[in-house]
């Protein structure tokens, strides 16, 4: 993806601040806010999927976490992978699913519950095992509190990879001069 000096710039703007509006956009850029919803409009397109809310998990009372690596049981295989996902993403305690390429692993997953007693009435209810753990089995677990959480966004890697990306050279205003140019 090719992206303009000015859309690099719009777009890291955006990821420290989603709500920022176009004219301070516009005014630390020094170019029209026109111009910046231009910009904004193309990323969303193409870019940007959505904004979203960054909430404080132990504020929220959320403060056990586990992180599972699993394996997809024969019922699972059975059910199906995008099935037995569909199911996984439908429960609210799971916050990411990951596919694992490895082969006697499927899937690492990552839980939030409010406590641990939460947590162990959850992998240990009959009807989360007909639910979910008939189809996909953990095989490690590992729990952690909401305090173990050290870093929870990916903005310094985006900013790198915006870095990185081929700046797009805009097109001259009077293309056809510079095409005549060329053919000199």
């Amino acid at each position: 993806m090719n992206l303009t000096k000015n859309e690099k710039k719009v777009l890291k703007f955006l990821l420290e601040n989603a709500r920022v509006s176009d004219s301070r956009i516009a005014e630390k850029l020094k170019i029209s806010s026109q111009a910046v919803g231009k910009i904004r409009r193309k990323l969303e397109k193409n870019l940007i999927e959505s904004y979203t809310v960054n909430l404080n998990y132990s504020k929220l009372g959320i403060k056990t976490f586990a992180i599972a690596l699993a394996k997809l049981t024969p019922e699972g295989l059975d059910k199906g992978e995008l099935e037995t996902e569909k199911k996984l993403l439908e429960n609210p305690n799971i916050i990411q699913v990951f596919r694992l390429p490895h082969g006697s692993l499927t899937h690492a997953i990552l839980y939030g519950f409010k406590d641990v007693d939460e947590m162990d009435s959850f992998f240990h209810s009959p009807q989360k095992k007909k639910e979910l753990h008939n189809f996909i089995e953990n095989k490690e677990l590992f729990t952690f509190s909401h305090n173990s959480l050290i870093k929870n966004s990916p903005i310094q890697l985006f900013n790198e990879i915006i870095d990185t990306l081929k700046t797009e050279n805009p097109k001259p205003v009077f293309a056809e001069i510079e095409n005549f140019k060329n053919r000199l």
